[in-house]
């Protein structure tokens, strides 16, 4: 780590023209144990299905990422306390894991064959508790690779993290990204607590989930002004904005390990709302586009895309009940992506 002291100096030095610098380093290589703490809870009727929560022990900063840490063990302490009380009866299982950044959950994944069948959902909280009155930077969820990471415009943007346009081959399409998402606003409501999306960009612990075809998210903030530095103390952190992001991430956990066909069509009238908003959101775009000189073909394409993505991510709907899809939830699924797949949504 470079002091924030040594790195004010720094910039200021370049601010007036080149800088050399001398530095004596000091290195010692032992060999040292990696552990990964690994806490489950388990399902009552399918126990190999599960939700993974991890969050990285290495940094040694308060907000990266002590405050994801201990985020994750109040977690998994609420958790306890509700299940040992008979208020929450998991059907799916849960488990915390912290470990070291990415290889602790790339391994929690690899070593099990048969266990990585049954993660449907993987979440990574990182940097979740900023006091962001001090340390700049916004709450955000890091989405699965949508549209949005192909063609950034509108309200969605990249972090100061960066990142680069994606494929469309990419694209991901899973009811997970809006399912977070509207936990997320729900909790926000009234409260003054800013919620954020940003386009994929990788680098924590969602990707060994997503590089292993599992639905996986990222919490975090970004940016930091003290990101990396000696500054990343305790009065940096807010216990607020820890509890909203824990609140917003074991209800949505809670949700689908109990979801039954009553819960999943709920979701899916919210996630055809969802849709329907986004659709409208870029239509508006398209046109304005349009009046600016873009190409039409290109417009109407983007359009199409976002369209067939929402259908598709409707399809996924199916695995949310513990149980098993009902005929009515089947029905509720392709009523909505009728709708979804309305020609009024279209530019051409």
């Amino acid at each position: 780590l470079l002091s924030n002291a040594a790195r004010t100096r720094l910039k200021s030095a370049l601010a007036k023209g080149p800088v050399k610098l001398k530095v004596s380093i000091k290195t010692r290589i032992h060999t040292s144990e990696e552990l990964t703490v690994v806490a489950d809870v388990h399902g009552m009727e399918k126990p190999d299905e599960r939700f993974v929560f991890s969050a990285h022990v290495q940094e040694p900063g308060a907000n990266d990422n002590a405050s994801g840490v201990g985020t994750l063990a109040e977690m998994a302490r609420v958790t306890a306390a509700m299940v040992q009380s008979g208020k929450l009866k998991p059907g799916r299982s849960l488990t915390f894991l912290w470990g070291d950044e990415i290889v602790s959950t790339r391994r929690y994944i690899r070593e099990d064959s048969v266990r990585a069948l049954g993660i449907k959902w993987g979440c990574s909280l990182d940097m979740v508790g900023e006091d962001t009155k001090k340390t700049g930077g916004t709450f955000l969820i890091e989405k699965m690779p949508d549209p949005s990471a192909v063609w950034t415009r509108g309200n969605d943007k990249h972090s100061e993290w960066g990142g680069s346009p994606l494929p469309e081959s990419a694209i991901v399409p899973h009811y997970f990204n809006d399912l977070l998402l509207t936990r997320c606003l729900n909790e926000a409501a009234g409260n003054g607590w800013v919620v954020k999306t940003n386009p994929f960009e990788g680098g924590s612990d969602h990707t060994p989930f997503l590089n292993a075809k599992i639905p996986g998210l990222l919490m975090w903030h970004f940016t930091d002004q003290f990101y990396h530095t000696d500054a990343d103390r305790l009065d940096k952190v807010s216990g607020t904005t820890m509890k909203h992001v824990g609140v917003s991430a074991l209800t949505t956990a809670w949700l689908l390990i109990t979801a039954d066909n009553t819960t999943a069509i709920a979701l899916v009238k919210d996630l055809k709302a969802s849709a329907i908003k986004r659709l409208r959101t870029e239509l508006e775009l398209g046109k304005a586009n349009l009046k600016k000189g873009s190409d039409a073909e290109a417009e109407a394409h983007i359009v199409e895309v976002w369209q067939k993505y929402y259908s598709d991510v409707l399809g996924t709907m199916r695995d949310i009940p513990v149980g098993g899809a009902s005929q009515a939830l089947t029905n509720a699924i392709e009523y909505s992506k009728k709708e979804i797949e309305d020609k009024k949504y279209r530019l051409r």
